[in-house]
């Protein structure tokens, strides 16, 4: 159980982020069972920011986006013990 990482596009393979940096991104959350988009933060016009490592996001993120590096462009694979639970967000 956990994340899965698949990269989409690579970073720079360098830059990767720490406990405690704030990050900039866009993102789509996706259902696994049948790929039905319930969130994006391009519908909202503007990228979502968060603190990394601080428990700010699902477990899922925080430790997905700690593996990616700048300008990287992946799908994290996510469980729901780590995302929001068996039972969802709603």
């Amino acid at each position: 159980m956990g994340v899965i990482k698949e990269t989409i596009v690579a970073g720079d393979g360098k830059t990767f982020p720490k406990k405690g940096d704030k990050l900039t991104m866009h993102y789509v959350g996706t259902l696994q069972s049948n790929g039905q988009k319930f969130d994006a933060s391009r519908d909202r016009g503007r990228p979502f920011q968060f603190v990394i490592g601080q428990g700010q996001v699902i477990r899922g993120w925080d430790e997905g986006v700690a593996q990616m590096s700048v300008g990287e462009k992946a799908m994290l694979h996510i469980t729901s013990d780590y995302g929001y639970g068996a039972r969802g967000a709603g």
